[in-house]
């Protein structure tokens, strides 16, 4: 859609604020056409994420496997930027909300963007596909499009874990809901065969990472790509409440990124100079 100005589709008729989402008038709450009272003991976290993003209600069995994927992204500790920036938030003294807003803030493109960056690539490697009826040449079509791009790869390869018990479960798990017909398991083939074609071109061992099986699941469940970082940031965001409320209990104060230790923080700027005598700046 092109951008218009929101003054102008006013003025055109349109209203100041128009959403599908929600529909609120007094003593009425209608969620994507649902009364609020249907819903509530009805819908579990992720059904009703699922609803308000995409639409539709998801049935019982996708929705675990969505809850799945939003319990295995919920904590990494404080090697994570985002964990520990919202633990030293807190022992600055902010309110503990502002400290936890800290700590999602600091998920973008690259802490915590790799999951959209990898659906935007399955769902070429779907386009591949559904034209050529192959899921290798698609694999390939998709790496040699990227890398021609100077791109890396997203959702392959892990600076700490090379068998991530968190990909070796999210695969277990929806390889028993392909085998029972919930999903086609046809971005999940997509994801390993871009891994596998990966791995030939580079001549070594590469994993996939939670990142890339999460993002096969996700468009599995045609969630849109452009939501993934708000869905992680749902995701994460659990464990950085969890490490801010650790933090506060402990009593820390003024926690820095790491003490104060000439090998961690190193001065590699020009030698110690003076201003001349008389010289204004």
């Amino acid at each position: 859609m092109k951008n218009r100005s929101a003054l102008e589709i006013y003025k055109e008729g349109g209203a100041w604020w128009e959403t599908e989402i929600s529909h609120i008038q007094k003593n009425s709450i209608e969620l994507r056409g649902y009364p609020i009272e249907e819903l509530i003991g009805q819908l579990s976290y992720p059904q009703m994420l699922y609803l308000l993003l995409v639409g539709e209600l998801l049935d019982d069995s996708k929705a675990a496997l969505f809850e799945s994927v939003l319990v295995a992204g919920a904590d990494h500790g404080p090697r994570a930027p985002s964990i520990a920036a919202a633990r030293m938030a807190v022992t600055c003294g902010i309110s503990f909300n502002s400290s936890v807003a800290t700590g999602v803030n600091l998920l973008g493109d690259i802490h915590g963007g790799a999951g959209e960056k990898a659906m935007r690539m399955l769902y070429e490697a779907k386009a591949a596909y559904d034209e050529h009826k192959d899921i290798k040449s698609a694999a390939k079509q998709v790496c040699q499009t990227w890398l021609a791009r100077k791109e890396k790869i997203p959702g392959i390869g892990h600076q700490l874990h090379d068998d991530d018990p968190r990909v070796r479960r999210l695969y277990e798990l929806s390889q028993t809901y392909v085998q029972q017909g919930d999903i086609s398991g046809t971005y999940l083939r997509l994801a390993e065969a871009i891994r596998h074609e990966l791995e030939q071109l580079k001549g070594k061992k590469i994993t996939m990472n939670i990142d890339g099986v999460s993002a096969a699941i996700q468009c599995e469940l045609n969630i849109p790509a452009e939501a993934a970082k708000g869905i992680f940031s749902l995701s994460r965001g659990m464990g950085i409440v969890a490490h801010a409320y650790e933090e506060l209990t402990k009593g820390a104060l003024v926690k820095g990124p790491c003490p104060n230790e000439e090998r961690l923080v190193r001065y590699a700027g020009v030698g110690t100079r003076h201003l001349k005598e008389g010289e204004r700046i």
